[in-house]
């Protein structure tokens, strides 16, 4: 082979890693809103039941409130203060 075809070849893998490099930051920068838009809310929507009743409410704007269930029975220690005093219905009627 002539040199030109050496060269050529060379040539093109030239700054391979730093061509690579910005070919994958083109394709994040570009997922970026996806990521955002849609990801984001999945994993919100996904780990909603492990969130504390407080960062519920102020999470869903006020929105939330926590399942109404009769508080004779269902007020034990594991209940957060929000449930018991805080909530529209509270647990503990009576402060």
């Amino acid at each position: 082979m002539t040199k030109a075809v050496y060269y050529k070849l060379w040539a093109s893998t030239a700054n391979w890693t730093q061509r690579s490099n910005y070919g994958w930051y083109q394709v994040w920068s570009r997922f970026a809103p996806w990521t955002f838009y849609v990801a984001a809310p999945t994993a919100a929507w996904y780990s909603f039941g492990w969130w504390s009743d407080e960062w519920k409410k102020i999470l869903t704007l006020g929105i939330y409130e926590p399942p109404s269930i009769h508080w004779d029975y269902c007020m034990t220690g594991l209940r957060s203060d929000f449930v018991k005093y805080h909530a529209q219905y509270p647990g503990i009627p009576y402060k």
